[in-house]
């Protein structure tokens, strides 16, 4: 390489690659700390035979130390990890034991702890079951193992509270202050009359992540806490915003002096509550709310009753702040009973469902693997079970990717382990190679294969110190092997979750989350019954569902890709249509039992009979006449008293309509 060539490459490593390399292992540095404190600790206390338990306990750190430091969740953590270590050490007793337990609880742990939005939420336990079974102890010995999974779960707790308070700093609705500086960008703009395009087409991503972050609040017991309450009410704010600029906003008009003034002040309350969000402000901001509200505020009638419901729930969200706590759970926002794994425990068994369907391969496949441990008796024979759960994951895509990945790893990791071995033979050179090996193995991507090289090498420093070398080698290889067949048989014939099966599911699932909805508004009125828990669920769910389809696009064709990129935001703009006639009628108990409430059925009735016929087209493929919307503001009578609520009304047929017609434009292209 000439030298004008080395300073080139030299240059570019050190402005490109050499910062991204430090930043990598910044932030896997945490993880590494952890990792070896519990690594060499557990090994210098308690002894080399609960060296295994560092794997999962370092994962609870490396899966939480991003988020909030939460004591509550973390007791709650620790009590389940304690329940599953007792059901590891019953696993322990014998055949018949293992195989009901390798049965029922990986089944359990799957169905209670994950979803299709958060589908590896059962790994960390998993895990722990299914190590803590590779060293089976005596019941004088089970003191000791609880006592040990106790300790780590102390320095993964200390850990994880440094982490909040000294390195990573406690974030306080991040994603809130974010939307909140977007709106105060937008009010300026359209103030000045300019266009918020930008500003407009960043807030659907934001607006998946608060429901990521909603859906994520909540615990065992089902209930969000004070931090999923808040981020709720402030995506609603965002989402009437969105519709706001949509339909209520002429592109580049200029307002007049009186509503750019009452704009700009807007402004500068949002930016205000941007920068004292959570502060000891609310209440000034809520008088400050409250001014601007009772003001005549913008001149065109539709957008002054637009504007007044996003400040409502505005006011209701900056109360929230005040009156709850962002950990503690809200007893008031639990799920509704069709939602709630235990009180729907009779469709646990109902193999139409993603999590049943992988926890029913994940149960058979580890009651094989260890019922083959038992019966053979032969040495190590529990890689072949571990190997296995590692290999299998609840998407068949990436399950294959994974049995690749260990293939590839395991060969790797066993040339390395044999030169290694045979240049280092004593116990101190063998720590050495484990702290190296956990050090790269926690800097590694978690998808990649290297990762599985530096693990497989772990793994043989420590079978090196019992078995010989080209023994342990042959073993690893050999179970490695009959993992990947046992995982890939599984994948291709016990329930699988195909991508383009879960893909239709969740476009038929966007709809029913559609009609669901559409029913509770009907049946509020009709008998003023209502649900708060089921329509909140039903809006988060499908956020998160339009999010799971826009994923999946990725492996599609170019048609298919620009169909459903047209149908996502027609149909969420649907469900902001729904959310906001929702409100508006229950915000006006008055309505009910009157002409209002009546006309507003018959409406929802219309919208029901086009949401489902939209349905059928779509997830059968089978086009059905379609109901005449009408196009004139005055086709809802007595409605057009709130020109608002009429607005909407009409808006929602046609998005059913311009769904309709897009079916068809697929149809007969």
């Amino acid at each position: 390489m000439s030298g004008s060539r080395w300073a080139a490459f030299w240059k570019e490593f050190t402005s490109r690659r050499l910062p991204s390399i430090r930043a990598k292992w910044a932030a896997a540095l945490p993880t590494i700390l952890v990792s070896l404190t519990l690594l060499f600790s557990i090994w210098g206390i308690f002894g080399v035979r609960y060296v295994v338990m560092t794997s999962f306990l370092t994962l609870v750190f490396r899966t939480r130390h991003r988020q909030d430091f939460r004591p509550r969740e973390m007791a709650r953590t620790a009590v389940q990890m304690v329940l599953v270590c007792l059901a590891a050490f019953a696993a322990g007793r014998g055949l018949w034991w293992a195989l009901a337990l390798n049965l029922v609880v990986p089944f359990v742990l799957v169905y209670l702890l994950s979803s299709k939005f958060s589908p590896k939420a059962y790994f960390a336990y998993g895990m722990e079951f299914v190590f803590l079974q590779l060293v089976p102890v005596e019941p004088e010995q089970l003191p000791v193992q609880l006592g040990v999974l106790v300790y780590g779960l102390s320095v993964v707790t200390l850990a994880l509270w440094l982490h909040a308070k000294i390195i990573h700093r406690r974030r306080h609705f991040g994603t809130v202050r974010k939307g909140m500086d977007n709106l105060c960008r937008q009010l300026e703009k359209l103030a000045r009359g300019e266009s918020v395009s930008a500003e407009h087409d960043a807030l659907p991503p934001m607006l998946i992540h608060m429901n990521q972050v909603i859906y994520g609040s909540r615990g065992y017991t089902y209930l969000a806490n004070g931090y999923g309450k808040v981020n709720y009410l402030f995506m609603l704010v965002f989402q009437r915003f969105y519709y706001f600029t949509d339909h209520f906003v002429t592109p580049g008009q200029v307002p007049d002096a009186a509503d750019a003034d009452w704009l700009l002040r807007l402004a500068e309350l949002f930016r205000r509550a941007e920068r004292e969000l959570n502060g000891p402000e609310n209440s000034a901001l809520r008088a400050q709310l409250e001014q601007l509200r009772s003001e005549p505020g913008l001149k065109d009638e539709r957008q002054k009753e637009a504007m007044g419901e996003i400040l409502r729930v505005f006011g209701v969200a900056l109360q929230a702040l005040e009156q709850v706590h962002p950990t503690r759970p809200q007893k008031d926002w639990a799920l509704p009973g069709d939602q709630n794994k235990v009180k729907a425990v009779r469709y646990a068994f109902g193999l139409d469902q993603f999590t049943n369907r992988f926890a029913v391969r994940l149960s058979a496949v580890l009651c094989l693997g260890f019922g083959f441990v038992w019966l053979t008796g032969l040495e190590h024979a529990y890689w072949y079970p571990m190997t296995a759960f590692l290999m299998l994951m609840p998407y068949a895509e990436e399950s294959r990717m994974k049995i690749g990945n260990r293939i590839r790893g395991t060969l790797g990791g066993a040339v390395v382990s044999v030169l290694l071995m045979s240049l280092f033979h004593t116990m101190p050179e063998y720590i050495l190679i484990m702290a190296v090996m956990t050090c790269f193995m926690y800097y590694a991507p978690v998808t990649s294969w290297t990762m599985t090289v530096y693990s497989t090498c772990y793994g043989m420093t420590l079978a090196q110190m019992r078995l010989g070398l080209m023994e342990s080698v042959t073993l690893r290889l050999a179970y490695v092997a009959l993992a990947a067949v046992t995982a890939a048989l599984a994948n291709r014939f016990l329930l699988p979750n195909t991508a383009g099966r879960e893909f239709s599911k969740s476009v038929e699932e966007l709809f029913e989350l559609d009609l669901s909805m559409l029913a509770q508004v009907r049946e509020y009125c009709r008998t003023g019954a209502y649900d708060p828990n089921r329509m909140r669920e039903r809006m988060v769910r499908s956020h998160l569902v339009e999010n799971e389809i826009q994923t999946g696009l990725k492996g599609m064709n170019r048609s298919e890709q620009e169909f459903y990129s047209q149908m996502l935001p027609m149909n969420r703009q649907l469900v902001s249509e729904i959310e906001q006639i929702n409100a508006y009628l229950r915000s006006r108990p008055h309505l009910l039992n009157t002409g209002y409430s009546r006309m507003a059925a018959e409406v929802l009735d219309n919208l029901e009979d086009a949401i489902l016929r939209i349905k059928l087209s779509y997830t059968k493929n089978e086009l059905v006449p379609f109901f005449d919307t009408g196009r004139s503001p005055q086709a809802f009578g007595r409605l057009e008293d709130s020109l608002y609520f009429n607005t909407l009304a009409v808006n929602c047929l046609q998005t059913l309509r311009q769904m309709n017609d897009l079916m068809e434009s697929k149809a007969n292209p």
